[in-house]
């Protein structure tokens, strides 16, 4: 299907993932360890036999930035001490580091090769960024473009037209899919608060669009206070690992319209009289709300200018805004407005409350299941490998494009009980071939994948205070109760204390200890006595974020190999999709069946 495009094949697939498992081995105890145990149980010291100083200095020097192209496969022999097993050699250990990364494994393509054998690259390749920032923050208007284009391009070489969005959220994807491409999407999400703002931002975009259309060099004034409450999509879809943080602060370029809704037009209409100084009110109400303001803005780039002129039907009751009507007229206007509403709704997207498994009948969703591609943006835990899993099975699903995340919400045998783990499809491994070696991350390691290391190599370094924090606070615990109980979490507390001492008291309370007579001169005290290791903590985090490409890349090669054990594919591989500054889980895994 894809002639031009270089295809993985299994034995050197194979050959890949088992030089990256020796690598992993050998540096296991590192992505293991948790940096919340580091002082409680001696980390460092038990682990490394270089001084945090220099790991530190080594690392400015080298780079964090995992695209570096290592050519040359790497000597991790010499990487730990044959004897204490303790890392020795950290030039050694960078090095294998990048190598081992999807980018420098070769394992994966760019998305601007795969849009070429899409045959779209020519016409004019992926779309600029928009100002869009009214709609969806920074991060998330740089993957829906993408991933958008994409899903458009993968559905008309397929020849389809239905999308099927797992782990939809508030419809970043699904609602700009349906009305920048005239796609049927159908958004699918657990929550019902994510389907409900779905929806809620559905009626808002279309309230946008239709006054835009009225007057497209400007809009509505004297509505910006309300520009927060009106967004359209809000900063976060899930929770990711210290990676899906806001990493620019942007101003909003489109105005609130909050006093205008679709159902607003409606009710306005119910109640209007059919006197003079009503109908009056009313035109200076309307009049009001589309009054131009001129903005400084990139036209060619607004996300509004890209819609199809018949992504959102005009209400034709705008038609009329002058007139006052009988009683009669209110009436069939009242119904037709109705009618145009429900067409409205329905036109965006469907959106779907339902917890999706490998059981799950996509049939008793959405009851008109056509031939379609299935897509998921940063889908959390089990639900990506779930998605692979249903595009298998599935004959009407003829593609799939999943980006994955939250890998430390992935399921290992290890997190079942033994009785369940014949019942249950696990979220790692899912390939005979990784399932075969009986390799098994653990959690902590899982987490060390959802660190963001591009990130860290532009300066966007990991919160080294609040790890410290942490940790010190879990020296307090064990030696005065043992410990913290393996079902209670601190959480976000370090962001709303104003000191070690307060953050202390905070997480106290928080675990259900704050009876505790601890005085402030002695909470101080554990935080003077850590404060000169905190370097060490520092340095340590910063080789498990060295390590998180490597691990995510394993996720990832398993599910590649997942996708090769099957008989009716035609093309699978890993897409490096996004910036990865911008958004760290940046791969996707496509698919399309023969």
């Amino acid at each position: 299907m894809f002639p031009s495009l270089s295809t993985t094949n299994t034995d050197h697939l194979k050959e890949t993932v088992g030089k990256l498992l020796q690598f992993l081995q050998g540096t296991r105890q590192i992505s293991e360890a948790h940096t919340v145990d580091f002082y409680t149980k001696n980390v460092w010291k038990n682990l490394v036999a270089v001084s945090p100083d220099r790991v530190l200095l080594v690392l400015q020097e080298d780079g964090m930035a995992s695209h570096q192209k290592k050519k040359e496969v790497p000597d991790i022999s010499c990487i730990f001490s044959d004897i204490t097993h303790h890392l020795v050699n950290i030039e050694a250990f960078a090095a294998a580091a990048h190598y081992y990364s999807l980018v420098n494994l070769g394992a994966c393509i760019s998305v601007e090769d795969l849009l070429e054998a899409l045959s779209i690259h020519k016409a004019g390749g992926l779309e600029k960024e928009m100002k869009i920032n009214q709609f969806m923050n920074i991060k998330k208007s740089h993957e829906v473009l993408i991933m958008s284009q994409l899903v458009e391009s993968i559905a008309r070489k397929c020849g389809v037209k239905q999308v099927i969005d797992l782990g939809a959220g508030k419809g970043y994807l699904s609602s700009y899919l349906s009305m920048r491409y005239d796609l049927e999407v159908y958004g699918i999400d657990s929550s019902d608060s994510n389907t409900d703002g779905a929806n809620k931002r559905n009626r808002k975009l279309k309230k946008y669009w239709k006054a835009y259309k009225r007057n497209p060099s400007g809009t509505s004034k004297g509505m910006k206070s309300e520009q927060e409450k009106d967004c359209l999509l809000p900063s976060y879809l899930c929770q990711e690992v210290n990676t899906d943080r806001e990493i620019l602060e942007s101003k909003p370029i489109v105005p609130s319209l909050e006093g205008l809704s679709i159902s607003d037009l409606a009710d306005d209409e119910k109640n209007m009289m059919s006197g003079s100084n009503n109908c009056q009110i009313y035109q200076e109400i309307h009049q009001s709300v589309f009054q131009i303001q001129t903005l400084d803005l990139d036209r060619s780039s607004c996300f509004l200018d890209i819609l199809p002129s018949d992504a959102v039907e005009e209400s034709p009751f705008s038609e009329n805004i002058g007139r006052c009507f009988t009683e009669q007229e209110k009436e069939q206007r009242k119904l037709e407005n109705l009618k145009t509403k429900e067409w409205n709704e329905s036109r965006v997207y469907s959106t779907l409350t339902c917890e999706v498994t490998t059981n799950t009948d996509l049939n008793d969703i959405i009851g008109t299941l056509e031939e379609s591609v299935i897509v998921g943006l940063h889908t959390c835990g089990d639900l990506a490998p779930n998605t692979l899993r249903i595009f298998v099975t599935k004959p009407e699903i003829k593609a799939v494009c999943s980006v994955g995340c939250c890998y430390h919400l992935l399921t290992e045998e290890l997190d079942m009980p033994e009785e369940e783990n014949s019942f249950i499809a696990l979220g790692f491994p899912m390939s005979h071939l990784l399932k075969e070696s009986g390799w098994i991350f653990g959690r902590n390691a899982r987490m060390s994948a959802c660190l963001a290391l591009e990130r860290v190599a532009v300066g966007q370094g990991p919160p080294t205070e609040s790890l410290f924090y942490r940790a010190v606070l879990q020296v307090i615990c064990k030696e005065y109760f043992g410990g913290i109980q393996s079902d209670k979490r601190v959480g976000k507390v370090f962001s709303k204390s104003a000191s070690f001492t307060d953050y202390v008291r905070r997480c106290l309370k928080k675990l259900g200890n704050d009876d505790l007579k601890l005085s402030d001169e002695k909470i101080m005290e554990y935080y003077e006595t850590y404060k000169p290791r905190k370097n060490e903590l520092e340095a340590f985090n910063m080789l498990k974020i060295l390590l998180a490409p490597c691990i995510e890349a394993l996720i990832l090669l398993d599910r590649l190999c997942y996708l090769k054990e099957q008989s009716n594919l035609a093309w699978s591989g890993l897409v490096k999709l996004f910036d990865p500054v911008k958004s760290p889980r940046c791969y996707a895994v496509v698919s399309v069946k023969k």
